[in-house]
């Protein structure tokens, strides 16, 4: 068992190029978050909402206008001016600002969701990062092996103690091996870019820690997260704050003018004008407010189904967890001592002559698919790890 986690745990440098800088994960957060495009326009939404509280009060435009000539009698040179301005309903504007505040909050509800996400995009680069590196070094130590294995077959098919089946059998093994290690390396250097991208490093970067962490895991049920949560409830409340605003231009609307007026023999007459206006016919904007209303209510359905979905996928994933936690606990305790024991068996009967070819090959692929298995089954569990972090507190 201790040869196999020193091969596993090869140096990381044998695969890496000394041009990638290795960086550690709070410093691929620090960057991630600095940069990422997507929390900065969840950022820009924000600001957005906040500029039109300027819209909150819209009373239209100021109405001048300016009358000249016979006004009031055969006096030619008469005039008016009069300014009006609408004043719109006194209630829309309270529930236009509210319907701001909903907004910035939704938006701050999502840019909290954007940050969860960007955190679980750089850990499942991480983690991918060493998956792969494992696996290739799994895949370079098993085709050096193979290669030893091939010049001990030639010597031995040259010296007659096998034929030319088992020496073929042995070459095969050997080009097998060596075209799983090119496809390990070039998923290895796939993860290495995916990692660069996920924290948006502008420069090649990969993880300075080359083990094949299992990441911890509480199995007791934690509550959903409260950024996802918050943010369909905010959805919702920008609904109720459009309907609040539709009914409200049922009420009257206010307006004020001021006319100063010049009709001889009098000069310098002022007055000044109150108006209310309302609809008569109210069917369209009792159209609008019905609109309104139904919009919240599939909101709130909408809001409802996610909050059910979100608690639905991470209930699977936490069964998920569980029966993958299961597995590594057979692998650790048991499967990779096996596999160990298996191969080493094998090579010293091998070495003794004591195995035929067929069978020496089967062992080396059953040890090294439990030694793979065990890699892919610690990436899928961190995986579901990462996916509950995300979408619980």
């Amino acid at each position: 068992m201790t040869c196999l986690l020193l091969l596993l745990a090869a140096s990381a440098s044998a695969v890496t190029p000394t041009s990638q800088k290795a960086i550690s994960l709070d410093e691929a957060l620090e960057i991630a978050l600095q940069n990422h495009p997507r929390l900065k326009m969840a950022n820009a939404e924000i600001e957005r909402s906040r500029a039109a509280r300027g819209e909150v009060w819209d009373g239209g435009s100021t109405s001048f206008s300016y009358s000249w000539g016979q006004l009031n009698g055969e006096y030619r040179k008469d005039n008016e001016l009069s300014v009006e301005q609408s004043l719109a309903s006194l209630l829309t504007p309270f529930y236009k600002n509210a319907l701001v505040n909903a907004q910035v909050t939704t938006g701050s509800n999502y840019r909290d969701m954007v940050k969860k996400e960007i955190v679980a995009e750089v850990k499942r680069a991480w983690v991918y990062y060493q998956y792969a590196l494992h696996l290739y070094r799994l895949y370079g130590e098993q085709e050096e092996l193979a290669l030893k294995l091939r010049e001990s077959g030639e010597l031995r098919y040259q010296q007659g103690d096998i034929d030319q089946t088992q020496r073929n059998m042995i070459a095969t093994l050997a080009a097998d091996l060596h075209t799983r290690s090119l496809q390990a390396r070039e998923e290895m250097e796939l993860a290495s870019r995916r990692f660069a991208w996920a924290c948006y490093a502008g420069a090649p970067v990969v993880p300075n820690d080359s083990s094949l962490a299992v990441l911890p895991l509480s199995l007791q049920d934690r509550p959903l997260s409260a950024a996802h949560l918050n943010y369909f409830a905010s959805q919702v409340q920008e609904k109720k704050s459009e309907l609040r605003i539709e009914r409200s231009k049922f009420f009257p609307e206010f307006s004020l003018g001021y006319v100063r007026q010049k009709i001889a023999p009098l000069n310098g007459l002022n007055s000044w004008m109150v108006g209310v206006s309302f609809p008569i016919l109210f069917f369209p904007q009792r159209s609008r407010s019905k609109q309104a209303k139904v919009n919240l209510q599939i909101a709130e359905w909408q809001a409802e189904q996610n909050r059910v979905q979100l608690n639905n996928q991470v209930e699977e994933l936490y069964r998920r967890a569980r029966q993958q936690q299961e597995s590594l606990d057979y692998y650790s305790k048991a499967a990779l001592k096996e596999a160990e024991a298996l191969q080493e068996s094998a090579l010293l009967k091998f070495k003794e002559s004591e195995i035929n070819i067929t069978d020496f090959v089967q062992s080396l692929n059953a040890s090294r698919d439990i030694r793979r298995s065990y890699i892919e089954t610690v990436y899928a569990y961190n995986v579901s790890v990462l996916e509950i972090e995300l979408y619980t507190e």
